[in-house]
């Protein structure tokens, strides 16, 4: 399955189009606020429905309202809308279709009436667009939003591509646990705690800092000697039960995120020092001593994105949650099936 994120700016929409699209986007914000009110102040429960929804929006675009103010209020509790939302609506209430001449055009309903208006398609994303058009795709909920003067839509495209015979094997690399292995389509995975690895270092840590304030530099020098054997032993490990768990599937590929962006991006102080390079390097070299080869893929939000519909999700401490389509998971377990399905570059030792 190939996952294709669509943002297509609206080609010229008329001055009323853009003033209802402006309208929308504050009677969106105002739905979600009525219902996160509600809920805080207990006048209705969860099960609440566009019946209780006092304004003029399409009730398809009333019902992605509370589905997402759902999802906000279960992550952040009270919440406060002070910018205007972009709206939305689900796959199955907007179209996309061409004109006589080509022109592709996106319609959807709003306040007064269904809109169909033409869309910009550049060359990225011309094929995926002709492929839904064609009836050979499926399509996400659109998403209809302001930038600027401009107006845009953004939605996914999801298509079946020929099989290769190949099971790519998504590695994520954290704190809480250090590798999580997901084999995509297969439904098998692995999951190691990182407890060891932090042991590792807090009791090393505490010794150099003890010696240090003793004055012991060279004993100080000689723990750090010891760390780091410790640390490639359980690095070798690691990789070794990495390289057994993909032996297992026909033709596996090890898709590997790029260490790169793990530092720039993680908000955890010990990835500066953890040794993920020379883990990265065990596991490429093992793996191509196995005939297995290895990739390197951009883990940009990938902790983020559902692994199922490929939506924007929500992460509680190890539990990873989709409001667009109801999944649950192990954050970790998601984020590895997520780089799995993620297009990668050869990575060798």
């Amino acid at each position: 399955m190939v996952t294709v994120t669509v943002t297509a700016k609206f080609h010229n929409p008329s001055l009323t189009r853009r003033k209802e699209w402006q309208h929308a986007t504050r009677l969106y914000r105002d739905t979600k606020q009525f219902c996160i009110d509600g809920w805080e102040n207990s006048d209705f429960d969860k099960s609440v429905t566009t019946a209780s929804i006092d304004n003029n929006l399409y009730s398809a675009i009333q019902n992605q309202a509370i589905r997402e103010a759902k999802a906000d209020h279960t992550k952040d509790g009270a919440v406060r809308y002070r910018e205007s939302q972009p709206f939305a609506v689900n796959n199955q209430n907007w179209e996309i279709d061409t004109t006589e001449n080509g022109t592709v055009v996106v319609g959807f309903p709003c306040v007064s009436q269904w809109w169909y208006t033409p869309i910009e398609v550049y060359d990225d994303i011309a094929d995926p667009v002709d492929r839904l058009v064609e009836g050979d795709a499926k399509k996400t909920r659109l998403q209809v939003y302001r930038r600027g003067e401009d107006w845009y839509c953004t939605f996914n495209i999801e298509y079946e591509t020929e099989p290769t015979g190949e099971t790519p094997i998504g590695v994520d690399i954290g704190e809480r646990h250090i590798l999580a292995a997901t084999a995509y389509g297969e439904d098998e995975s692995m999951l190691v705690s990182g407890g060891e690895a932090k042991y590792v270092r807090r009791k090393y840590r505490s010794l150099r800092d003890s010696l240090s304030e003793a004055g012991a530099l060279r004993a100080r020098n000689r723990v750090g000697d010891k760390e780091q054997r410790r640390i490639t032993d359980l690095n070798h490990k690691l990789s070794r039960r990495l390289i057994t768990f993909a032996e297992q599937f026909e033709n596996p590929v090890i898709k590997l995120e790029d260490l790169e962006g793990i530092r720039k991006n993680s908000s955890w102080s010990g990835v500066h020092s953890w040794h993920f390079d020379q883990l990265q390097r065990f596991i490429t070299y093992k793996a191509e001593r196995a005939g297995i080869r290895v990739e390197k893929v951009d883990a940009y939000k990938s902790s983020q994105t559902c692994s199922a519909c490929r939506s924007l999700g929500t992460r509680d401490g190890d539990h990873f949650y989709c409001s667009e389509c109801n999944r649950g998971r192990h954050a970790d377990l998601n984020a590895s099936e997520e780089l799995a399905q993620r297009e990668g570059e050869p990575c060798t030792a």
